[in-house]
């Protein structure tokens, strides 16, 4: 999802496994009604999308595409922003969805233990969602450990004060819990930095 907002002029870039679902359900409930909320699969009560154009706007859009859409001016003027994470929690969560999502797996023909999971390395790497030729096209980047604090006031210096993380979008995927941080090897550990070393040094988080 994407959500850009004229009246209080921001855009939020969706990333994976960083509470994006949550972030944008709640950020929908306060912005104007002709903000661009773009839709979230699975549907979400109370959620509502808007003004997205049919396809025009989508999931987990690109920061480039956005910028290409709304013009390099517009999207210039604008405050951007997305949410990371730290990459082994977050690669932990993102192996959870692949195999407990009823939605990401509805046939259960992903298979994969942990092991296999790092070996294959196909990563939730979002860099390329926030940024152009090894340029981050973010004003900020929050961190995921420390979004109930940060995002509210973030969303202060917004116009949007008394805002709080209350969704829990997607939070059950961690059941069965299949891998904790603590089991994860040296080895894994390497793997996965070595796949976030550009993210690391571009956001200048989690060195």
């Amino acid at each position: 999802m994407a959500i850009i907002s004229f009246r209080y002029n921001f855009v939020f870039i969706k990333t994976t496994k960083t509470a994006g679902t949550s972030i944008e359900i709640e950020l929908a409930k306060r912005i104007e009604e002709d903000a661009i909320v773009t839709p979230i699969l699975p549907a979400f009560a109370g959620h509502r999308p808007r003004n997205h154009e049919e396809g025009r706007y989508y999931n987990h859009m690109r920061a480039a595409a956005i910028r290409e859409h709304l013009g390099r001016d517009r999207f210039d003027q604008m405050f951007r922003f997305c949410v990371e994470r730290e990459p082994v929690d977050k690669c932990i969560s993102h192996f959870h969805m692949l195999r407990n999502s009823s939605l990401h797996n509805p046939e259960r023909q992903y298979t994969l233990d942990w092991d296999g999971y790092c070996r294959a390395g196909r990563f939730p790497v979002d860099l390329g969602k926030y940024t152009d030729n090894d340029e981050l096209l973010v004003d900020r980047v929050l961190r995921y450990e420390t979004l109930q604090d940060d995002l509210p006031k973030l969303a202060e210096e917004l116009g949007l004060p008394g805002f709080e993380l209350t969704a829990r979008a997607k939070s059950d995927y961690r059941e069965p819990e299949l891998v904790r941080i603590d089991e994860v090897t040296e080895t894994q550990r390497a793997t996965i930095a070595a796949a976030f070393a550009r993210t690391r040094r571009l956001t200048g988080l989690y060195a």
